[in-house]
């Protein structure tokens, strides 16, 4: 199997010649082509480059184009600071109060923000491998985006006050329409990731994770529109003929909200490495797929290979199920500086458990 077969095999429900492996490697891959973080995050041809050079170094079966999290904020005005050696961050937020959202409106994916940088890091990607290795978009979801736009802090106490009853219906229906553009414009981002050749359609959306709001805050202001997303998003490419996959990633220990993260219409669902894989199985149920979760930090970055391969097996035998499902991958992002071996192993592990019997003690 090719890694783009292998990746479509598992997340059909059926199962793969091995375990697929996609740590979710970003700006990381920067350094293979002597490139900045600024270089990597501001030119779709350097992404391509970079994770060209990570596939052939390591070996595994999805490349990533996500990198920073304000390329879509900033379509809407955002400022913020691009640094040589650092991911962006704000200079400060574009609303000052929930009612100048009113006059926003929805941006083009095509031209605003930094949106065509990796629109074009797909375009380069695919000329790089063809029909080879599946190609993992980026997208940031409703609820984060609108949180940038008021800055984090004041948008969840916004929440609390509606929670509460300090806040009032407009505010609440002003709110909703809020989430709503932001759900429309990320939707529209993936249309256009779709058009370009994207197999595995993401959806980034953590500030929405159960260590930052409660499981019915989730329902009431993430759930419907990550839903209108994804729908937006297998809409688009059933009408093009595409097999696309959708994917939800939502950091932390997010037991109480799996279940729910599991009626997105998400098909892979990225399981932090705070999350045992075999409860995130069980709260998910058995037709969603999972991606993960090695922790970034302290298996990958500062872990020997020799502790990255035997994690791997411990992932894998906890989250493979008879028909596939299950992508051996990351927690979150791969930090820089990762050892390349470390990444390796993930795939040496895929490959041992697959020549071996199952049942294999690690």
């Amino acid at each position: 199997m090719t890694s783009l077969e292998r990746v479509q095999a598992a997340l059909s429900g059926t199962p793969p010649d091995r375990v697929p492996v996609g740590p979710f490697v970003g700006a990381a891959a920067a350094p293979l082509v002597g490139a900045s973080l600024r270089d990597y995050y501001t030119d779709g041809a350097v992404i391509a480059r970079a994770q060209h050079a990570l596939w052939q170094a390591v070996g595994h079966d999805i490349l990533v184009t996500a990198a920073d999290t304000y390329y879509i904020a900033e379509a809407f005005g955002l400022k913020t600071t691009h640094h040589e050696h650092a991911l962006p961050t704000v200079d400060e937020p574009l609303l000052s109060m929930l009612e100048e959202a009113d006059a926003l409106r929805l941006p083009d994916p095509e031209a605003d923000g930094r949106m065509p940088v990796y629109l074009k890091a797909l375009e380069e990607l695919r000329v790089l491998t063809g029909s080879e290795v599946a190609l993992r978009g980026t997208g940031t979801g409703p609820f984060s985006l609108a949180a940038y736009l008021l800055s984090e802090q004041a948008f969840l106490t916004l929440l609390a006050d509606l929670d509460c009853g300090e806040r009032g219906e407009e505010d609440r229906l002003r709110l909703h329409r809020l989430l709503d553009l932001m759900a429309d414009t990320t939707a529209a981002f993936l249309r256009a990731q779709i058009d370009r050749g994207v197999h595995l359609a993401y959806l980034g959306d953590s500030l929405a994770s159960a260590e930052m709001i409660s499981p019915a805050m989730y329902r009431a202001y993430a759930l419907p529109y990550h839903q209108k997303v994804f729908a937006s998003a297998k809409a688009h490419a059933a009408a093009a003929g595409r097999t696309v996959f959708t994917l939800l990633h939502i950091c932390g220990a997010n037991q109480p909200s799996l279940a729910a993260f599991a009626e997105t219409g998400a098909d892979l669902l990225e399981i932090d490495h705070k999350v045992p894989l075999a409860e995130a199985r069980r709260l998910a149920g058995p037709a969603t797929s999972l991606i993960g979760n090695l922790d970034p930090v302290q298996t990958l970055l500062l872990g020997t290979p020799e502790r990255v391969f035997v994690e791997s097996g411990r992932a894998i035998r906890e989250a493979r199920g008879a028909d596939g499902r299950f992508i051996l991958g990351s927690g979150c992002f791969v930090p820089p500086g990762t050892p390349l071996e470390n990444l390796r192993q993930m795939v040496a592990a895929a490959e041992k458990t697959n020549s071996e019997e199952h049942g294999t003690t690690w």
